[in-house]
C-alpha cells in the first residue's frame, strides 16, 4: 500500500514540476528562477514524504541516495542567491537524475528485485 502512495507521490511531483515549467512557457509574470525556486521547495518537501513512507521497505542504498537528492535541492536554494547564472541548468539537472532515478527505482520495485534485505538475527 505504502509502495502504490509513493508512486503517487513521485508522479505527482513529476506533473507539478511540468506544469510549473510550462506555466513559466506561457506566462509572463512569472519568471524561471522563480518558479524553480517554489519548485524546489515542493519537490523536497515531496521527496522528503516519499522517503518517510518507503524508507523502510526499499535498501539503504536507495535511502542514502534520495537523501543525496533532497540535500542538493537545499543547497540549490542556496546557489540561487550566491550564483544566480548556473541555478537554472544545475535544477534542471538535479530534476532529471531524480526523476529518472524515481523511474528506475519504480521498475526495480515492479519486478521485485528492489527490496531491503532480512536482517539475520544473531544466535546467542
Amino acid at each position: 500500500m505504502k509502495e502504490r502512495l509513493n508512486l503517487s507521490i513521485q508522479s505527482a511531483s513529476l506533473i507539478l514540476v511540468a506544469a510549473g515549467l510550462a506555466w513559466v512557457v506561457w506566462s509572463n509574470d512569472t519568471t524561471m528562477r522563480e518558479m524553480l525556486t517554489y519548485l524546489l521547495i515542493l519537490v523536497v518537501f515531496i521527496e522528503s514524504l516519499s522517503l518517510y513512507l518507503i524508507g523502510k521497505l526499499y535498501p539503504e542504498s536507495h535511502t542514502t541516495f534520495k537523501l543525496g537528492i533532497i540535500a542538493s535541492m537545499v543547497i540549490l536554494l542556496g546557489v540561487r542567491i550566491m550564483f544566480p547564472s548556473v541555478f537554472i541548468p544545475m535544477t534542471i539537472l538535479v530534476f532529471a537524475i531524480n526523476f529518472m532515478y524515481n523511474f528506475y527505482t519504480n521498475g526495480k520495485r515492479k519486478s521485485s528485485s528492489f527490496r531491503r534485505k532480512a536482517l539475520k538475527k544473531k544466535k546467542q
